[in-house]
């Protein structure tokens, strides 16, 4: 107990949540006290504030920590498979009755079990989402993170198709910066260089969120994914990129050393003479040279 709350109170999170809700909810308290968001009078005391969201965070993301917590705190007396059961059967409900009938509360418990559900009830949900998308196109808002959930998923649905064609304008930056996280996150190249293309083909749609896929092109690349996110950023809104941008990212190339990543760092090489051909007022920052450490004195040799 910290003041008083317990740590799903501090993240503000039911004492059954699941991981995907406690880590959405510890991105969003990250975000609101970057200290680049709050006032400079008001830095220390969001440093405070994330001292104690980190500390319930880290404990109730790790599954042993947060059962010996609830344990310690008699919370959670029933079984955490049990829970994920009545989750996926309430799911299983949702996505059957009627879309008139659908809540946006339905669509955020979807959301938290939809890693949980077999291959065709996540089929069937996506489906339904597309079909609840025609029959209620102000619903589509609340649909975005499945939408993306079915692309990391790599589900053989049309629901992000669907939603970049018809009602593109309700995803926003928050949504784009959190798909872009969890392709990092993807296993397998090809599966990997199918989400950025994916990231790619969204960027067509809205250029006016280019800036939010800096990060995620540049990631692309030191990833090695031989996709198209970088050099569509490049084609629609070089300009958004900036100087600060581009010396970061080659630092992170610089860091790919030549004799063991030579192919990627090549590659790397290759995507920085893009950005600098689409970018002639871009000026490559020299790189460091390591100061020559002196050996310890046993190993010196005699003057």
């Amino acid at each position: 107990m910290i003041d008083g709350k317990n740590y799903y109170q501090i993240l503000g999170v039911p004492e059954d949540a699941l991981l995907k809700e406690i880590q959405s909810a510890w991105r969003k308290f990250v975000k609101e006290n970057h200290e680049d968001l709050v006032p400079e009078w008001e830095r220390q005391a969001a440093k405070e504030r994330m001292f104690t969201i980190n500390e319930a965070y880290a404990v109730l993301s790790n599954e042993d920590k947060r059962a010996d917590y609830d344990n310690a705190h008699m919370i959670n007396g029933g079984s955490q498979i049990e829970l994920v059961r009545s989750r996926v059967r309430k799911a299983k409900e949702i996505i059957q009755q009627d879309c008139a009938l659908i809540t946006r509360d339905d669509l955020k418990m979807i959301e938290t079990i939809i890693d949980y559900l077999e291959t065709k009830i996540q089929e069937a949900c996506f489906k339904r989402m597309i079909e609840l998308i025609g029959k209620r196109p102000e619903m589509a808002r609340y649909t975005v993170t499945l939408a993306f959930d079915e692309q990391l998923l790599n589900v053989n649905t049309t629901l992000f198709e669907t939603l970049i064609e018809n009602a593109n304008h309700v995803i926003t930056f928050e949504k784009v910066y959190l798909y872009g996280e969890e392709i990092i996150g993807v296993s397998g190249k090809e599966h990997k260089e199918r989400n950025y293309n994916q990231l790619a083909r969204l960027l067509c749609h809205r250029p006016d969120l280019a800036k939010h896929f800096v990060f995620p092109s540049f990631q692309e690349q030191v990833s090695g994914c031989e996709s198209n996110l970088l050099r569509t950023l490049l084609e629609i809104a070089p300009e958004i990129i900036t100087q600060n941008d581009f010396n970061q990212y080659v630092d992170s190339v610089n860091g790919i050393r030549w004799v063991i990543h030579s192919q990627l760092r090549s590659y790397n090489e290759q995507a920085i003479a893009w950005i600098l051909k689409a970018r002639p007022d871009f000026v490559r920052k020299p790189v460091k040279k390591k100061t020559p450490q002196e050996l310890p004195y046993p190993l010196r040799s005699n003057p």
